[in-house]
């Protein structure tokens, strides 16, 4: 049944139509191009197939189809992937009973009647403390309801009460994060005697809460707590307001990254839309990737105190890295976003409009800080500086904002980028963040791996030449997988006595049939679609296919060859044997064959 109602998805929905919704493409041949969302490149290596329904990037190896398209770029589960490609396509999902999307669509539930629960209890005669906080602070009863705001009672199981008359038990409540367990058994109630912000994925959907202790309360236990890691809220995933911010970011081309919750309550009740906050934690890189796909513009808006600045380095640091273009705004008035919209909302949303661009930020209050005359001033200076401008992964960029070290330093650029090479040695555990090959998250290959995969392509593209040239290579193709595709063309071709089009497409009709659609990567079938994409972008480049085909399985056979010459050297250091010396000249004569052909 699920498997119909993916086939049906896809035969609605193409991958480029898909894709091109979070990504600019670009005609290239019968494929499409782009610059992968998942990695930082400079040429795009993100090609879109959609003879195959299928996108693979040469560059960091992530591919798929449009499931697992949405899964990396929304940051979702397969099923949660399912039903939004299901909505999209105007496809109803009647195949949902797996047991684990029955428990979160279960804690779904129970989160979204705890919401309802606390905008409730705002109303009552305690809750009126928390709703006369908010309006202290200046906001206004129609943002309070848009943001569904709520008050925790004083209560250590008001609320797991409340749950349990509506038919949930200890163990489903507990799920959610919304009770503790005690030490002695039984729960309790995590959130009291606080005020909720209700947290939203990327649907709108309630998923968890940030909550802020009652002014005057005992803050010693925690001034915010969150609801911890469950199935359905991963904070390193989730940004507070994006539900409600994200067109207008996509519109403004840049999105506002403020420290707290009532920041961006605040900013919305001034008309600035497009910010988001971190809830309380420390931004991620997984959150930068997802401001990312909906902009490469990201201004940080933070206290002028150390603690402030201190706050937001790492996530300034990490936007650099992803070559996003970066600024701060400096607040004029009050000590956050929040303030300055209860004292003046006409001056934030004017602020807002002119962020400064972080170098010239960070190149300001660094000066400011030391004596540029001295010799400790300056080295203070450019060690600062030069760890910044290390993060930005434009190379014309960090030339640029070097050079302008060297300027302002009077110092000659050869010092500069000396003393700057001196850094990086003494950083320990140092990696060039520039390298494709050090990114995390990027799948390396080795010349093996690409000339197995490369042969593979040729065999599926050309089966004409199988019985030439790829007859007899089952102990070369040391990958699994591409080895067991590569059996399976020979067995047919074997028991067929040819092979053509019509048979590798009944192969790997077959091969589809078997395989888990959730996880793509794995499955032959996606292995078969990017040896076939790795050919086909090159074959204007071939100009003889046979050739190029040939050359690639006599490479394949020489690094094999090579391996096992140098394996038989080491053991013959320990057992010159007659067969060890006979198996070294049939390897050697092997290899010499190799350069004849």
């Amino acid at each position: 049944m699920l498997n119909s109602q993916v086939d049906e998805i896809k035969s609605k929905l193409s991958v480029e139509e898909v894709i091109s919704g979070y990504l600019q493409i670009q005609k290239a041949g019968r494929n499409f191009k782009a610059k992968c969302p998942f990695h930082n490149e400079k040429t795009p290596s993100f090609i879109i197939s959609p003879e195959r329904q299928t996108w693979h990037c040469f560059g960091c190896n992530e591919g798929g189809d449009i499931f697992t398209f949405i899964m990396k770029i929304e940051g979702l589960e397969f099923y949660d992937a399912l039903k939004l490609l299901a909505q999209r396509a105007g496809v109803q999902i009647k195949d949902h009973n797996l047991a684990n999307e029955s428990k979160k669509k279960k804690i779904f539930e129970i989160v979204e009647i705890s919401r309802k629960f606390y905008q409730e209890c705002l109303k009552i005669k305690n809750g009126k403390v928390a709703l006369g906080y908010l309006q202290d602070r200046g906001i206004s009863e129609s943002m309070i309801e848009n943001f569904q705001l709520g008050y925790a009672p004083d209560s250590w199981d008001l609320l797991s009460k409340f749950l349990k008359s509506k038919g949930y038990n200890e163990i489903e409540i507990a799920a959610t994060g919304m009770t503790v367990k005690k030490d002695r058994g039984g729960y309790y109630d995590r959130f009291r005697n606080r005020i909720m912000f209700p947290i939203n994925n990327i649907g709108g959907q309630t998923i968890g809460f940030s909550s802020r202790v009652m002014p005057g309360a005992d803050e010693s236990s925690a001034k915010y707590i969150n609801t911890p890691e469950t199935l359905i809220y991963n904070k390193s995933r989730v940004l507070y307001g994006l539900d409600k911010a994200k067109s207008e970011i996509r519109q403004k081309d840049i999105c506002i990254m403020v420290e707290g919750n009532m920041d961006v309550i605040a900013s919305f009740q001034a008309k600035v839309e497009n910010v988001v906050a971190t809830s309380g934690t420390a931004l991620t890189e997984e959150q930068i990737k997802i401001i990312k796909r909906y902009t490469k513009n990201i201004a940080f808006s933070f206290d002028m105190d150390s603690a402030g600045i201190k706050a937001a380095n790492r996530g300034i640091e990490m936007a650099l890295s992803e070559d996003m273009n970066v600024s701060v705004i400096r607040i004029p008035e009050g000590k956050d976003p929040a303030d300055c919209v209860k004292n003046n909302p006409e001056l934030w949303e004017k602020t807002v409009q002119s962020p400064k661009l972080v170098m010239e930020f960070y190149f300001e209050s660094i000066f400011a800080k030391y004596d540029s005359d001295s010799v400790d001033g300056k080295r203070k200076i450019a060690t600062e500086l030069l760890n910044i401008i290390g993060n930005i992964s434009n190379d014309i960029d960090r030339g640029f904002y070097r050079n302008m070290l060297s300027d302002k330093l009077g110092l000659d650029e050869r010092i500069i980028f000396e003393y700057e090479s001196k850094i990086k040695r003494e950083k320990s555990g140092f990696t060039n963040r520039n390298s494709t090959d050090n990114v995390q998250g990027v799948k390396t290959l080795t010349r093996e791996d690409k000339l197995q995969e490369r042969i593979l392509g040729f065999v599926v593209l050309y089966p004409q030449y199988f019985q030439n040239l790829f007859l007899d290579l089952d102990s070369f193709l040391l990958n699994n997988k591409i080895n067991k595709i590569y059996n399976l063309i020979k067995d047919a071709y074997q028991k067929e006595g040819k092979l053509n089009d019509g048979i590798l497409t009944e192969i790997k009709k077959e091969i589809s049939l078997q395989e888990n659609i959730e996880n793509q990567q794995e499955s032959l079938s996606y292995i078969w679609n990017v040896a076939a994409l790795g050919v086909e972008e090159k074959i204007d480049e071939i100009s003889d296919v046979s050739k190029e085909a040939k050359t690639c399985v006599i490479n394949l056979k020489k690094i094999k060859l090579k391996k096992e010459l140098k394996e038989l050297e080491m053991k013959m250091k320990d057992e010159a044997s007659d067969e060890n010396v006979e198996r070294f000249d049939k390897l050697h004569k092997d290899l010499n064959n190799l350069d004849i052909e």
